[in-house]
């Protein structure tokens, strides 16, 4: 992974993180960006911020341009359709994210289940994923239902997501092999993306008890190694 993950997720849409705070540190010497750089990136943080704060029914060139305090016809030289704002918040997602949390898993020490539950707990506790990218994926997947482009997107990112967790699966179950090991690569994705949406949600009220941020992540951990324990 390239400078240990520059942006995570929603880091790349603007927010800064502590791995961005660190890329920043190792990259004090990059050049800056040009002018039409610093545009689109503006654009794009625009476009994130209306889509968390306004949902996609809102969403638009013309909102965007008005978040970012700039003409439409700026926005339209840079994007010429409002979708293609999001397939490249989407894209950037999927390339950066998967790497974020491969990383986690291989700089962990100890064993499988040790160095899993170190990668599982970073996706599930991380504040930006939780409190911010989680309604931005909410709101693509909206937007997805309608808009074939943004479908076709979502859809590459759910391939390279499974693509990360089949490696995963491999290092920790090398005996699985084949579709058998895509089969449990998305069931796994399943209970991942499940856990990560509604652990928010399961207070006191419904399970019984409130939640802990590292008792969810050591539960999925359980659960993954259950379900990928064998090969059959």
């Amino acid at each position: 992974m390239t400078k240990f993950v520059k942006a995570c997720i929603c880091a790349k849409l603007g927010h800064m993180t502590k791995i961005d705070k660190q890329a920043a540190a190792e990259t004090e010497t990059t050049p800056a960006p040009s002018r039409g750089q610093a545009r689109r990136e503006d654009i794009l943080r625009a476009a994130s911020d209306l889509l968390i704060d306004e949902g996609y029914a809102r969403f638009s060139a013309r909102g965007v341009a008005g978040r970012a305090g700039i003409r439409l016809s700026h926005v339209q030289y840079y994007f010429a359709h409002a979708d293609d704002m999001i397939v490249m918040l989407l894209d950037r997602f999927i390339a950066e994210y998967g790497d974020a949390v491969r990383t986690q898993f291989h700089n962990a020490s100890g064993t499988p289940e040790k160095r899993l539950r170190q990668a599982l707990s970073f996706l599930l506790n991380d504040p930006d994923y939780r409190d911010r990218c989680s309604i931005f994926m909410a709101e693509v997947a909206s937007l997805a239902a309608r808009n074939d482009t943004i479908a076709e997107a979502l859809t590459r990112y759910y391939m390279v997501y499974q693509g990360a967790l089949e490696a995963l699966l491999s290092e920790i179950n090398p005996a699985l092999k084949g579709e058998r090991r895509a089969v449990r690569a998305r069931q796994c994705l399943a209970l991942i993306e499940g856990s990560a949406q509604t652990s928010r949600y399961m207070t006191a009220r419904f399970v019984g008890e409130a939640n802990e941020p590292a008792s969810d992540a050591r539960d999925l951990t359980k659960a993954i190694l259950r379900l990928i324990s064998t090969a059959q």
